[in-house]
């Protein structure tokens, strides 16, 4: 080979290698401190953009309280049939158009869990539009699971699965598998993304020959019901609130659990509620107040005392007649004891009068003893409000109209509840009684 030709091929050739090194050497410069640090920013705005634990616990107390909402059944949230399809839009319309912020939507009755795919999208569309969406779980009146597992199940002597006066079965509530089995369906509703469950019929039965009951798990002769209950509310906040922080927990109880301390027989009592849920919503419907609504003055409120019978000659005397006043009275009372005033202790009922007269006609009215005592819960109260009738009042001339439906949400607004819930079980609700937005 030419010499002239093998002096320019070892220049081209170390020529090449020091371009390559210093190439090299730029890269190595440039790249691992470059790149870290796109990183590294990446990173610290990931940091910024997420929550603590504290802040969303937070956040979900802030947007759940003031929810105004409706109920909905589990066929109209999922059901694609025509009937179904068309009441689920009318719900979203009010959604839309009023000032409804919230849904109640059933996730579990006592003919089973509904718990389908599709409502996932559901609650996605509920939350684009800024909806809070609840999941109504009922609890303990299970035919379903009490027929799949009868162990945990109210029974007969004769071993028979005992039913209410519906013919529904019930679970014993003092049950552990019933615990379980419960906190199972609710976890499922927090992964479909509900913003907050809602726990009915967390009670033992009342409806039926209950003294025929055989318990497999609760014996009264060791444990009270109402404790029982008290000790299964704290399970559900444990499980749950250790499953997501944030979730919020709301329960159903009678509305007379508003006003008296005993435990009606079921087991719901004010006294035992502690913090285990966020928010009670009181079924405080005028017309299911099957005895009557009696209730002692209120001095400090300057406030007489009520009775209002649930039937009697004069419509305008029953306690159906009176949706304001029983709504109103039932949450302030209700508030008063869950603030540490000791409303039941001496307070005595309100004399019954003839002409249903709102004061103790020639007597001092009864007093309530509100002196302060230590706070019992921090526990919110959102009640539910009639929008329904039913026959025993539509035959005495009695509607709950836009009227009477309005005079209950201002009742619950008037003593400062957190919100309300509307309850129709057709799904239907009083346009008339709600505020344009």
């Amino acid at each position: 080979m030419n010499p002239i030709r093998i002096r320019i091929l070892l220049f081209l050739s170390i020529a090449t290698a020091v371009i390559v090194f210093f190439a090299f050497r730029f890269t190595k410069n440039l790249i691992p401190e470059s790149l870290p640090a796109a990183v590294s920013e990446l990173t610290a705005s990931d940091a910024i953009e997420e929550k603590s634990v504290e802040e969303l616990i937070r956040e979900a107390r802030e947007r759940s309280e003031n929810i105004k909402g409706v109920y909905m059944t589990t066929t109209v949230a999922n059901d694609p049939g025509r009937a179904a399809t068309r009441l689920r839009n009318d719900v979203i319309e009010l959604l839309e158009t009023t000032e409804l912020n919230g849904v109640v939507i059933d996730i579990k009755e006592t003919d089973g869990i509904f718990l389908p795919e599709s409502l996932r999208s559901l609650i996605q569309k509920f939350h684009q539009k800024g909806i809070w969406v609840i999941a109504r779980l009922v609890v303990f009146n299970d035919t379903v699971k009490a027929k799949a597992s009868p162990e945990l199940a109210l029974k007969r002597a004769d071993g028979r699965l005992w039913l209410d006066q519906r013919g529904n079965a019930w679970l014993d509530p003092a049950s552990q598998g019933a615990w379980e089995y419960t906190a199972a369906v609710a976890k499922q509703a927090i992964n479909y993304g509900f913003d907050e469950i809602q726990f009915d019929y967390i009670r033992f039965p009342s409806d039926g020959d209950t003294s025929n009951i055989v318990y497999p798990t609760f014996d009264q002769k060791t444990k009270k019901r109402h404790e029982v209950l008290r000790d299964f509310f704290q399970y559900l906040k444990n499980e749950l609130k250790t499953e997501k922080p944030q979730i919020i927990l709301s329960a159903d109880l009678f509305g007379y659990v508003a006003i008296q301390k005993s435990d009606l027989g079921i087991g719901q009592r004010l006294e035992d509620l502690g913090d285990s849920f966020d928010y009670i919503s009181f079924m405080t419907y005028p017309s299911h107040y099957y005895s009557g609504f009696q209730v002692p003055a209120d001095a400090e409120r300057g406030l007489p005392a009520l009775y209002y019978p649930y039937r009697a000659e004069v419509a305008e005397n029953v306690v159906s007649s009176h949706p304001y006043e029983v709504v109103y009275r039932s949450l302030v009372i209700a508030s008063d004891f869950l603030a540490g005033k000791d409303v039941f202790a001496t307070s005595a009922p309100a004399t019954i009068l003839a002409e249903n007269t709102s004061a103790v006609s020639g007597k001092e009215p009864p007093i309530i003893n509100k002196a302060n005592t230590k706070k019992k819960s921090e526990t919110k109260l959102r009640p539910w409000i009639q929008d329904f009738d039913l026959k025993v009042d539509t035959v005495r001339g009695i509607y709950y109209d836009a009227e009477k439906v309005r005079q209950q949400i201002r009742a619950a607004e008037d003593a400062r509840a957190s919100g309300w819930l509307l309850w129709n079980p057709g799904n239907t609700y009083t346009e008339g009684a709600l505020k344009k937005e």
